[in-house]
């Protein structure tokens, strides 16, 4: 169900923004025309903090963002109206001036609650997929604009209302997404299974062209688990599609979006049979879900960074503790796990956040060679006790004195990671086991190419930098900035202290 209509922390933020803002960066421009523009905007600090700044301080919700030609573009909808608002840069998208591209006619089937509209470029047009009925609720259905044919720029050209998008079964329908598979078009949403509000199932069809829905719909999820039903009447909505390879994957919000345990889950194909509810496989956990002073974390939009390297979430969350469909924006990087994209959790409200990287000196910013690491809040160094070459050796912070064992080899992978090797051990540096636990001890261990042994390096500004593992997106931590030499060091949440800061020096 959709609504209808520290002091300290500070004071760091805006240093580490000044100071950072004078690192050079790359520009992504594809469009010559536009260079100065996105040079001027992607000159701003790469840090930021959740949730998004808007123009207005208003609630956003249903994000949909895309990136084309160099810029990312926001789709959104004020309940009456729908509208586009263009930036170059991810973190800035929401105080950018709104384009409005429709207004509906009075009267009419979707005249009124406007919901969760998503811009796709698709058979050489441009169009938006949108909810809304004639003021209402029980006659939600979906419907479609079309808009202009240049690929690089969906403000090129007006939109107009092309058509109602409905299976054979006619019911209630909002969140709608369109996608392409194996040579062939999809719809999925999220609808009643019949006339009355019992419950929000997920269904799936056939599509003959972007504004065409052939066939009947084929229900592929219900609330199953206690983290999808809380909150009347139970929900599946909010489906959007992540491709890799063969692999299909759904990830939608569950639980009541007025409630704090609005979440993600994620259910996944792998056989190319979509048209088979036994195809699809759930996660029996939630995928993405309320913590710290993030509430009500749901529908997700997902985007690359302007070098192409990074994965971002785009998803709303409540603005406070219980305030249900008062929304704000929020976005972080995900990882992939194979062909499985996992979340993490979500970064508080308040946590300085690296802005998607433009290019190497943001996405790799440091050179390969051997370094040391070396904690801001206690001054020692990351070190293999004794320079052991045992695999499953504890990682622990010692005084800096030079060794051999305190010293680690980056190389980047060239996907926005880094291995990191021991020189005195050439073990890597891993998360014991692929741990999604904060607080598990790091380990070395054999070179064996899983994303437990990958590492984000973050440039947080003023010379320090965060280690983010990609299998848990967790940090690499001093526990409670113990200041003992021989602590062993730790995965945790994200966090602004200074036990996640390293100095990574020669």
């Amino acid at each position: 169900m959709k609504k209808l209509s520290g002091l300290m922390l500070m004071l760091w933020a805006v240093i580490t923004i000044l100071l950072a803002g004078c690192k050079k960066q790359e520009t992504p421009a594809d469009n010559p025309a536009d260079t100065d523009t996105i040079k001027k905007e992607t000159a701003a600090s790469p840090i930021f903090t959740n949730a998004l700044p808007s123009v207005d301080n208003g609630s956003y919700y249903d994000p949909w963002v895309i990136h084309i030609g160099g810029f990312y573009y926001y789709c959104g909808s004020d309940g009456g109206r729908l509208y586009i608002t263009k930036s170059a840069t991810l973190q800035n998208l929401l105080q950018q001036t709104k384009t409005y591209i429709f207004t509906p006619p009075a009267g009419t089937g979707y005249s009124s609650n406007l919901w969760a509209p998503e811009l796709h470029y698709r058979g050489g047009h441009w169009y938006v997929y949108f909810a809304a009925d004639n003021g209402n609720n029980d006659n939600h259905r979906m419907y479609v604009l079309e808009g202009g044919t240049n690929s690089g720029d969906p403000l090129a050209g007006g939109y107009a209302y092309k058509a109602k998008l409905t299976p054979a079964t006619d019911r209630w329908a909002i969140d709608g997404h369109p996608f392409d598979y194996n040579g062939e078009q999809y719809f999925v949403w999220s609808g009643w299974e019949g006339t009355t509000n019992v419950s929000q199932y997920l269904y799936i069809a056939k599509m003959s062209n972007p504004y065409t829905i052939t066939g009947e719909r084929v229900e592929i999820s219900r609330p199953d688990y206690a983290w999808e039903k809380v909150g009347t009447p139970t929900v599946n909505e909010g489906p959007t599609s992540l491709i890799s390879g063969s692999t299909v994957n759904i990830i939608y919000s569950a639980s009541g979006s007025w409630t704090n345990d609005y979440c993600l889950g994620r259910i996944t194909c792998t056989n190319g049979n979509l048209m088979v509810k036994s195809s699809w496989v759930k996660q029996s956990t939630a995928a993405f879900s309320r913590f710290g002073n993030v509430y009500g974390p749901g529908h997700a939009s997902f985007v690359k960074s302007p070098d192409n390297i990074q994965w971002w979430i785009v998803y709303h969350a409540a603005n406070s503790d219980g305030s249900g469909w008062d929304r704000r924006i929020m976005t972080q990087q995900f990882a992939w796990d194979g062909d499985i994209p996992y979340f993490g959790i979500p970064i508080e409200k308040g946590i300085p956040i690296p802005s998607p990287s433009v290019g190497t000196a943001y996405a790799m910013p440091i050179a390969n060679g051997t370094y040391r690491i070396k904690s801001k809040v206690t001054s020692q160094c990351v070190d293999v006790p004794s320079g052991s070459s045992t695999p499953g050796e504890q990682i622990q912070q010692y005084t800096d004195n030079g060794n051999i064992a305190q010293k680690w080899v980056f190389t980047s992978l060239g996907n926005g990671y880094y291995k990191i090797k021991s020189a005195a051990s050439n073990l890597c540096l891993d998360n014991a086991g692929g741990s999604l636990s904060a607080g598990n001890i790091l380990i070395q261990w054999t070179d064996n190419n899983n994303i437990a042994q990958q590492w984000r390096v973050q440039d947080m500004g003023n010379g320090y930098f965060k280690l983010i593992n990609r299998r848990s997106l967790f940090a690499l931590n001093v526990p409670q900035s113990n200041q003992t030499p021989g602590t062993k060091l730790e995965q945790w949440f994200e966090n602004q202290y200074d036990a996640e800061l390293w100095q990574i020096v020669p």
